[in-house]
């Protein structure tokens, strides 16, 4: 006998579809922003935990994966196809303008005070790296911070799932508009190969690249598509979608960074408590992520993240000591406040530019589209 299908109130669905902003998600990426900056000026002392800040950044990635997915899904059932042009557009204008600022402001502080040394060199070297967002693929990371704007290998890996994943959810959707096992095949495949590329000692270029398929971001688009179909969403809201999921799924990413743990279950851990925040507003989570302060170092992060190692490099020499508590402390108070003059003055002005662009680039489209034949009664 088949088992029952499983059911859902229509309302929930159209609920989480009809959400234009998800209210938990800028404080979890301050919380994410912030354990980066831990991780590149405590010295991450203590115990097991003290020393994985770095998955502020998988948690970027996996808000990336379900906010980008989520968007362009969104973006095709409004207009009846995705404006790569569109997105495009808005990527730029919130992206790049920032980004090149501050490389620029690298480039005549390495140019004036480290050009001779040998980090100054490899780092003036690798510039057409960082000027193409290819760091991930050219620059050795391995020596950690001792590489002068290493950490815009992160920027680097979400240039690019910005670069290939439109075009290519775009194609999978004119296969078929109302199915989505496709595309969560094509995700799939996408992180098997990602996994055996990261697990493999081959240093060749191809490896690379199919290596810095990040998984968080996969994992991110994957829920992604499966919430915005009823089914999908259906399968998921048992585990996902109650009011008790988030604050369990964060203590299971708690948990799971604790003690020693592959990182594929923190990864998913973390994509999952995306997509849990995003399922409903009233978790027993929202109201702690909601708190006004936390949320808006989160709508400055971006910031925060291209400008926390200038602060912390000049607030070192104030304090006399490179790493430490006070140094973690003192930097993320200033760099919060450098973030927000940034976003009010230099980035607000031009995201909303390239929205305005982007609107009128998608309604030309939309206008130009042809009209698509009804059904006969």
């Amino acid at each position: 006998m088949p088992s029952p299908a499983i059911v859902v109130p229509a309302s929930d669905h159209a609920r989480f579809l009809s959400t234009r902003h998800f209210s938990g998600l800028d404080g979890l990426r301050a919380l994410s922003v912030i354990a980066v900056i831990w991780h590149h000026t405590s010295g991450r002392p203590g115990p097991w935990i003290s020393s994985q800040g770095h998955y502020g950044v998988d948690l970027f990635f996996a808000l990336s994966g379900v906010l980008i997915t989520t968007l362009l899904l969104r973006e095709r059932d409004r207009h009846e196809r995705i404006s790569l042009a569109g997105f495009y557009i808005r990527r730029v204008g919130r992206i790049f303008p920032l980004y090149y600022l501050v490389l620029a402001t690298y480039v005549v502080l390495v140019l004036a005070t480290r050009a001779d040394t040998p980090e100054g060199q490899y780092f003036l070297s690798k510039l057409p790296s960082f000027l193409t967002y290819t760091s991930n693929w050219f620059v050795d990371l391995g020596a950690g911070d001792s590489v002068i704007f290493y950490f815009a290998w992160s920027l680097a890996t979400e240039e690019q799932f910005y670069l290939f994943w439109p075009p290519l959810l775009a194609v999978l959707l004119l296969l078929s508009a109302r199915r989505t096992v496709h595309i969560l095949v094509a995700l799939g495949m996408l992180i098997v190969v990602s996994q055996i590329a990261s697990a493999s000692s081959s240093n060749s270029l191809a490896v690379t690249i199919l290596g810095s398929l990040a998984l968080p971001i996969l994992l991110g688009a994957a829920l992604a598509v499966m919430l915005h179909a009823p089914t999908g969403y259906a399968a998921l809201r048992g585990v996902l979608g109650q009011r008790w999921s988030a604050p369990v799924l964060a203590l299971a990413l708690v948990a799971s960074i604790t003690v020693p743990t592959p990182e594929q279950v923190t990864q998913v851990a973390m994509a999952s408590l995306v997509a849990a925040m995003c399922m409903r507003e009233d978790s027993l989570l929202h109201p702690a992520l909601r708190w006004r302060p936390l949320a808006r170092v989160g709508v400055v992060s971006y910031g925060i993240y291209l400008m926390h190692m200038l602060v912390a490099n000049a607030v070192r020499p104030v304090l006399g000591e490179q790493f430490g508590v006070a140094v973690f402390a003192v930097t993320t108070v200033v760099v919060i406040g450098v973030a927000t003059v940034s976003f009010r003055v230099f980035e607000a002005p031009l995201v909303e530019r390239a929205r305005r662009l982007s609107a009128r680039r998608i309604a030309r489209v939309a206008a130009t589209a042809p009209t698509p034949p009804t059904s006969a009664p």
